[in-house]
This record gives structure tokens, sequence and C-alpha cells, in this order.
């Protein structure tokens, strides 16, 4: 078990998360149960099975828990580019939130990994 909140994997997963309302807090208004939800709730999904798979009993487990927040990771960043072809955020903005997204399932990969090596 560990504490996560020293994990720097949730650290950058909590920031995505932040930053991830704030990008999307002008967002048409017909989008609010839309995309714009999707967003926000597949962000916290991440640092929430980070923090969720800190608590199990086993590496084996808390790799598990790391490989789901893997694949909503993998799902932000599709929501990323659908907003982004949307028009709804701008290529700069998509680009800067996409590496933060990739520099999380990078960090998620590596660490899960490590986890199933032990």
């Amino acid at each position: 078990m560990q504490d996560f909140h020293k994990l720097l994997v949730w650290q950058k997963a909590h920031q995505l998360a932040l930053l991830t309302y704030k990008l999307t807090a002008d967002f048409p208004r017909d989008e609010t149960f839309g995309l714009k939800n999707s967003l926000r709730r597949v962000s916290v999904d991440i640092p929430a099975y980070i923090a969720e798979g800190s608590m199990k009993p086993n590496d084996a487990e808390f790799a598990r828990s790391l490989s789901a927040a893997l694949g909503f990771a993998n799902r932000l960043e599709y929501y990323a580019l659908l907003a982004r072809d949307l028009t709804f955020f701008g290529v700069e903005i998509h680009s800067d939130y996409e590496a933060a997204i990739i520099d999380v399932k990078k960090m998620l990969n590596k660490f899960g990994g490590q986890l199933r090596r032990e």
C-alpha cells in the first residue's frame, strides 16, 4: 500500500484533471452533458483509479488499476482529438493538452510495468 498523494503519476494525473476542467469551462452550453462531461469524467477517472489501486493488497492488483487508468487516458486522448476536430480546442491548445495526456500515459505504462515485474 502506498500513499497516492506521494506518487508522481497521481500528481500529474490530478493536474491533468484540473487542466481538463479549465479547458472545458467555455465549451458550448449544449455540450454540458455531451463531450464536456465525457472529458471531465474520464479525466477524473485516471487519478481516481491510481488512488484506488494504491490501496490494493498487492502489486499485481495495483498494476490492474493502473492498466484501467491507462485505458481512461487513451479515451481522454481520443476525446481531446474529437474536441479539436469539432473546433472546441484550437490546434495549439490541443497539442499541449495531448502532450500532457501522453506524459501521463507513459508514466502509467512504466509504473505498471515495474509493478508487474516485482
